[in-house]
């Protein structure tokens, strides 16, 4: 299974034009897919993922009541989703307006998170990872059984 991992930073230049991973690229010219950009509804980021997460996500859209708040949730990232075009050198262009949402200026940073991923603004990435880790750290450090909870360390 192809799945995007790990973090990468890279420039972005004054054209807005940022350049894939090459780990990401191999995973998209392995499944020969396009890739497709969207704004995140749950973090100040955008994700990035091939057809077939998008498939799935209008599938569970489908299995839905039409008229829940879940499916407008699920239609408003779709509405902003956009397949982007990788040039020559492996960039892509960020438009102005996924720019202003993910408050990119200069620097991006990647962050696998499997069959999708994220495109931060580095110092926020970072912030965020050290909050996760605080929060697992004072978890493990909390003697008591957790039942239900999967032990994944």
């Amino acid at each position: 299974m192809d799945l995007f991992l790990s973090t990468f930073e890279h420039r972005i230049d004054k054209k807005g034009r940022l350049s894939v991973p090459a780990p990401f690229r191999s995973v998209l010219e392995r499944r020969r897919d396009p890739l497709y950009l969207f704004k995140s509804l749950t973090e100040p980021c955008l994700e990035g993922c091939g057809p077939e997460r998008i498939a799935q996500i209008v599938d569970a859209i489908d299995s839905m009541d039409s008229l829940s708040a879940e499916v407008a949730t699920l239609q408003t990232m779709l509405s902003s989703a956009q397949e982007m075009k990788l040039d020559s050198e492996g960039r892509i262009m960020l438009n102005a307006d996924f720019m202003a949402f993910a408050e990119l200026n200069d620097a991006a940073l990647y962050a696998g998170i499997g069959r999708s991923f994220q495109i931060w603004l580095p110092d926020r990435y970072r912030g965020r990872e050290a909050e996760a880790r605080a929060r697992q750290n004072q978890w493990l450090a909390k003697p008591s059984p957790r039942p239900n909870q999967p032990n994944l360390l």
